[in-house]
């Protein structure tokens, strides 16, 4: 698949290679943060981790619950963290598929999170 025309909020699923493991690869999801410009013109996407594994202690992660009204529209399968920290520019190329988006309230959590930990000196 290929990304150009990705845009902020949407869920992919993309291959990861866990370190130290150089033949393994796992398929997770992904949510894209960089906005629609960015996507048109460059090579990778930028992407937060997702993950099944909710930290309720975590302050650098937003919760997206089964129980949210937009759920069903983000293709996960369960409640998953959106791991903030977790951020990379992943090659459009490698991208596995589409599976939802989120809503812009969301990203616009999401990225507001980033910019607070990124500019806290």
């Amino acid at each position: 698949m290929t990304g150009g025309n990705l845009s902020a909020g949407e869920v992919i699923l993309i291959a990861h290679k866990p370190l130290g493991e150089p033949f393994a690869e796992k398929v997770r999801p992904a949510l894209v943060v960089s906005g629609s410009t960015f996507n048109k013109t460059g090579l990778d996407a930028i992407v937060v981790a997702l993950s099944s594994v909710v930290r309720h202690s975590d302050s650098r992660q937003i919760v997206i619950q089964e129980t949210d009204q937009f759920f069903s529209e983000t293709g996960l399968k369960t409640t998953s963290a959106v791991k903030c920290g977790a951020l990379f520019a992943y090659p459009k190329s490698q991208i596995r598929r589409k599976l939802g988006r989120v809503p812009k309230a969301v990203i616009n959590q999401v990225r507001t999170l980033i910019i607070s930990f990124l500019a806290d000196d």
